[in-house]
């Protein structure tokens, strides 16, 4: 028998929290919130007018006993593993207003949320928090690292950017797949020119990215053993590339294949080429569709990029598929374009204005 005991289940203040979030007005006010301890998780990521800008890696954390392993199964015959207290707000990962003027995470150690010195330190194991790093921190690093100030420009050439860091960093290490010989392995020389090629850009019209595509999803089929692995051995690596090329052959007759021939954006009757891959900065996550193909199913979602002006903010926006979820509606699909493009349309909240724009003003009672 096990008991769990959750620290999530305690409080139902979490919506509370959220809304005070919103009507804070300055840090203070949002310190204040965040004191709640309402809200089970998330990172959390504050930025306002005067300039302030914070990062928290957020959680009810219960304070634990240092004498137990608490990332195994614990006796549930002592005290001694019954917690009763979290941690407080100021015991957990944050950084605020640090000296190189930015903040970030990518579900990647909250101890590297910032640079150098002033990032937060690892005080009490037990927390349980990742010291990982991933595609999207590394990349992140690398496009941040030449540029003195971010214009808006540059931020959004971060924000989608579809590539992967220099170095690959998975939780296990995928090198070898790069590394195979062609002259050594004829049958899929193909395959491996394909990945020795490539820029490492989850572009729809990349034959390169469509061979990662294929290769990682059979990677997938036994990621736990490469987990434990840390690596995948040479001849793991030219069993997945040939069993890859099986699955091409089988369902589309050739191994050319862009990414977009494979990974589609699929709502109602509208199939698109869908760019993008799993743990870049402009990630896409897909499952299996028809015939071989796949459709994504999560990764960026709706986007929302705001600059505020003396003059009121300026809001661009986009929906992955559209603003409305009839399918005899016009706008059910009507941004699956313009979001596989990684295009924007303005967006208000001026009542006059959007009075004007309305195609239909009408009372839904």
């Amino acid at each position: 028998t096990f008991s769990i005991r959750m620290p999530a289940q305690m409080d139902i203040r979490g919506l509370e929290q959220w809304y005070r979030f919103n009507k804070a007005k300055n840090f203070t006010e949002f310190k204040a919130a965040l004191n709640m301890k309402a809200i089970p998780g998330y990172n959390i990521v504050y930025a306002d007018k005067y300039d302030s800008i914070y990062y928290i890696s957020n959680g009810r954390i219960p304070v634990r006993d240092k004498n137990y392993n608490w990332k195994t199964t614990l006796p549930g015959n002592t005290s001694a593993t019954l917690w009763n207290q979290l941690h407080p707000i100021e015991s957990l990962p944050q950084v605020l207003q640090p000296k190189s003027g930015f903040v970030y995470n990518t579900n990647h150690s909250p101890f590297h949320s910032t640079e150098g010195t002033e990032n937060p330190k690892v005080t009490d194991i037990t927390m349980g928090y990742e010291t990982l790093e991933n595609n999207r921190s590394k990349r992140f690093e690398e496009m941040l690292q030449p540029l003195n100030k971010v214009s808006y420009e540059d931020f959004k050439q971060i924000k989608f950017s579809r590539q992967f860091p220099s170095n690959f960093y998975f939780p296990y290490n995928i090198d070898t797949l790069f590394m195979l010989d062609e002259t050594k392995y004829t049958d899929i020389a193909d395959l491996i020119s394909n990945l020795k090629t490539w820029d490492k850009i989850g572009n729809a019209e990349s034959i390169g990215a469509g061979t990662f595509f294929m290769i990682t999803h059979t990677v997938y089929d036994d990621r736990a053993l490469y987990i434990k692995q840390k690596t995948i051995t040479e001849q793991q690596a030219v069993k997945i590339i040939r069993a890859a090329k099986n699955k091409m052959l089988t369902n589309f007759n050739r191994t050319n294949l862009q990414l977009g021939d494979i990974q589609k954006l699929v709502r109602g009757n509208v199939v698109l080429p869908l760019p993008g891959l799993p743990d870049v900065l402009a990630p896409m996550y897909s499952i299996p569709y028809k015939d071989g193909m796949y459709k994504g199913n999560q990764g960026d979602a709706y986007i929302e990029l705001v600059r505020f002006t003396k003059d009121g903010p300026i809001i661009e926006s986009v929906n992955v598929y559209g603003a409305s979820a009839r399918k005899e509606s016009p706008h059910y699909t009507d941004q699956m374009d313009m979001y596989v493009k990684q295009q924007t349309k303005t967006m208000t909240l001026n009542k006059a204005t959007v009075y004007q724009q309305a195609v239909k003003k009408y009372n839904p009672l």
